[in-house]
């Protein structure tokens, strides 16, 4: 694999892909190094388990009006579900299901749980999104669940300067055929070499080298998109390590748990519409926590839970059996004991173990939410970070990994005087 390239790319997820593509754009040589057997990173559409297609990352177009993938995904043909929102949901308290007058009541402490929030970053208090919210609220527990899922953290991890800049406009859009379907449509065109971990980088003079099974790879300049937690944790090595800033705003800016179990059923066993939502908080015992499913998505007979957060992570040490069981049982208090009788297949992922993400997106500690800027900022103008912990509005989401690819190869790029 020996060789010079004007830039070499890794990780061949959404950021990735949008450099490389980027790339062919300025004209530039590039290399794609991949350390799975697969491109799009987490998003990742599985179509073998059940035999039809769900996603175990990435799933929701967020923001969907002005996402720019939403143009990505009408152009190729990859459809998607437009829906308001998926707020307005089932929520089954335990031993019966919320009335409607419950369920509003819900949703407005949500709403002002995410305004205290926000009220917070608003005056540029960079606190722990816990001072903001009240454990004694009946729904809190499923105020913290949400705050998991968005964040992959608990809220007494989570910035409220950080989450106040993301910006959200509503829309949550699901792709039908996959999200991870969709990214690897866009990058369908890009080569990538797989089964190519980079195990070291070099910035030395005026290039970069970078140590892999296939031999150095020789560039003028490398954009790294993998995920904060591996690039903290020293699995690629750099020769001369990082400067203490960017080692720092790695550790500030970690990459947390997200979590799936999906159960496929034989026939349709929940009387709800398709696409549909359900909460479950268990009033009857404060210490459990609460969770989110999935039900039938597509008029599939499927069903998929959701952890996130510390739940995810205690959850993911527990091991696959362990996670299977808490939301089967959860959906059998649900909707019945009934269901299992018609339980086919179950699958679980495990994004915190997963050596090449070693965790599923990226929020700022309390304090540490100017670290995301520090992560933009190229080393001696050769190694460039990307992907969703990058972009200063969009993290944690696939459309912001995207655009931090682009604007990763603009800057390399520019830096060459290229135009494109």
């Amino acid at each position: 694999m020996s060789g010079d390239v004007d830039v070499a790319i890794v990780g061949a997820g959404a950021a990735g892909l949008a450099a490389a593509l980027r790339a062919r754009d300025f004209g530039l040589s590039f290399v794609v190094l991949e350390a799975k057997d697969r491109i799009g990173g987490r998003a990742f559409t599985d179509t073998e388990t059940f035999g039809t297609p769900w996603d175990r990352g990435a799933h929701w177009l967020h923001s969907a009006a002005i996402n720019p993938l939403t143009r990505v995904a009408e152009a190729l043909g990859q459809p998607y579900l437009k829906r308001e929102s998926f707020r307005n949901r089932n929520l089954h308290l335990g031993s019966r299901w919320a009335s409607a007058d419950e369920r509003e009541d819900c949703n407005t402490a949500m709403d002002a749980a995410f305004e205290a929030v926000d009220e917070l970053g608003a005056q540029g208090l960079d606190v722990p999104a816990a001072r903001a919210l009240d454990p004694s609220n009946r729904w809190y527990r499923l105020i913290e669940h949400v705050h998991e899922a968005i964040s992959a953290f608990p809220p007494e991890r989570i910035s409220t300067l950080d989450l106040y800049r993301y910006y959200d406009s509503g829309e949550n859009w699901p792709l039908i055929n996959g999200y991870g379907a969709l990214v690897a449509a866009y990058g369908a065109s890009v080569p990538v070499s797989l089964n190519m971990p980079v195990t070291e980088i070099e910035l030395a003079g005026k290039g970069v080298a970078l140590a892999t099974p296939g031999g150095t790879v020789r560039a003028r300049a490398v954009i790294v998109t993998v995920s904060t937690n591996v690039l903290a944790s020293g699995r690629i090595r750099f020769a001369h390590g990082l400067p203490a800033e960017l080692q720092r705003a790695l550790e500030g800016v970690p990459t947390g748990g997200a979590n799936k179990i999906a159960f496929q059923f034989s026939r349709n066993v929940f009387d709800l519409p398709d696409t549909s939502y359900a909460s479950f908080m268990d009033e009857r015992d404060p210490a459990r926590h609460a969770m989110s499913f999935q039900i039938r998505p597509f008029g599939k007979e499927l069903a998929i839970a959701y952890f996130g957060g510390r739940f995810a992570e205690e959850m993911e040490a527990a091991g696959e059996a362990a996670s299977i069981e808490t939301a089967r049982a959860t959906l059998a208090e649900m909707f019945g004991t009934s269901i299992l009788d018609h339980l086919v297949k179950t699958a679980a992922t495990a994004w915190c173990g997963d050596p090449h993400t070693l965790g599923a997106y990226a929020s700022a500690l309390p304090g540490h939410a100017a670290d995301r800027a520090a992560l933009a900022e190229p080393v001696d103008g050769k190694l460039y970070l990307a992907g969703e912990a990058v972009h200063p509005t969009w993290f944690s989401t696939v459309q912001g990994a995207y655009l931090s690819g682009i604007d990763a190869m603009e800057r390399v790029a520019a830096s060459f005087n290229r135009c494109p």
